[in-house]
């Protein structure tokens, strides 16, 4: 049950920090936030192909190959604040990242789903393989959503 309740909060809590952000901001910054989704959902349907992880717990059974409070929840929610906080500095984006992306896919985040919940074990990919993955996904998001910003002439100001 207290996994039940941990997956949960993952998917809908994160959302409501959200009232934090600038409406603008978060106009702006969603195609970043959905291609985080996308890549994650493909990357899920893939390592659950090539037995990257097994998962133990889910929330919503017919979406098993997914992990979907993170796919659906948390993890298009920290993008955006990310984006929000370090667009414009690439530098600046990437150490953000590679901190997040070690909490989640290192430690403590993976200990805790793992070690002490349950809630998935990596199988075929390593704690620094998976860490690694998401940094290229970040740079990959950043890439696209400063193509996609270019593409469309819309530099508003950042405030």
């Amino acid at each position: 049950m207290l996994n039940k309740i941990v997956l949960w909060t993952i998917l809908i809590a994160p959302w409501f920090t959200l009232f934090l952000v600038k409406k603008e901001n978060i106009k702006r910054f969603m195609p970043a936030a959905m291609c985080a989704s996308y890549l994650m959902i493909i990357y899920n349907v893939v390592a659950n192909n090539q037995k990257h992880w097994v998962i133990n717990e889910t929330i919503i059974p017919w979406l098993k190959p997914l992990f979907v409070s993170g796919v659906f929840g948390a993890f298009p929610v920290i993008t955006l604040w990310v984006f929000d906080y370090a667009y414009g500095n690439f530098r600046k984006y990437l150490v953000t990242n590679i901190i997040i992306d070690f909490m989640f896919a290192v430690f403590p985040i993976h200990y805790l789903f793992q070690e002490v919940l349950g809630i998935y074990e990596l199988v075929n990919i390593t704690l620094w393989g998976r860490f690694f993955l998401f940094v290229f996904f970040s740079i990959v998001i950043y890439g696209y959503y400063k193509w996609q910003e270019d593409m469309f002439h819309s530099k508003p100001k950042r405030t």
